[in-house]
């Protein structure tokens, strides 16, 4: 009689288990033709930017890219307000103020923002990316945009 429970409860996990198995591996395998259906395109997945660097909150939208030919990563993080300003007191004291000219990837929300102040560009302030270095990436910019809970973040 144990016996057969045992095996009765095997067959069922055998059994969700295959259920799920190639449910998960279609999903990956649509998600990476549409990551690499352009080019161009930025990627939003947050689990393989966290392969590359450190990623300290979760982001709440999210695009990046690793740029061809060089080892240079740009993302665009949305943090959660209280998130945002974690991220910009624990980076340390501002470094000044930069003007961004935003890329077609970022998100439409920045691109509107842009396209509204009349100047076609992004205002941020400068802070330290220590949060995000993961090596080889060492070397960098962390902007948050102004009026925002977005943040640039270079890193080579």
């Amino acid at each position: 009689m144990k016996t057969i429970r045992i095996l009765l409860i095997l067959i069922a996990l055998t059994a969700f288990g295959c259920a799920k198995g190639p449910e998960n591996s279609n999903r990956a395998a649509n998600s990476n033709v549409n990551v690499n259906a352009d080019a161009n395109s930025a990627n939003s997945n947050l689990e393989e930017l966290r392969m590359l660097i450190n990623v300290p909150y979760e982001t709440e939208d999210l695009a990046w890219k690793k740029e061809d030919g060089s080892e240079k990563i740009v993302a665009v993080l949305r943090f959660a307000p209280e998130d945002a300003d974690k991220v910009a007191s624990e980076s340390g004291p501002a470094k000044g103020k930069v003007s961004l000219s935003p890329e077609s990837w970022y998100p439409s929300e920045l691109t509107a923002q842009s396209e509204t102040s009349g100047d076609s560009g992004l205002d941020g302030t400068v802070y330290d990316p220590k949060l995000f270095v993961l090596a080889p990436y060492t070397q960098g910019r962390l902007v948050r945009i102004d009026g925002t809970n977005y943040f640039l973040l270079e890193l080579s």
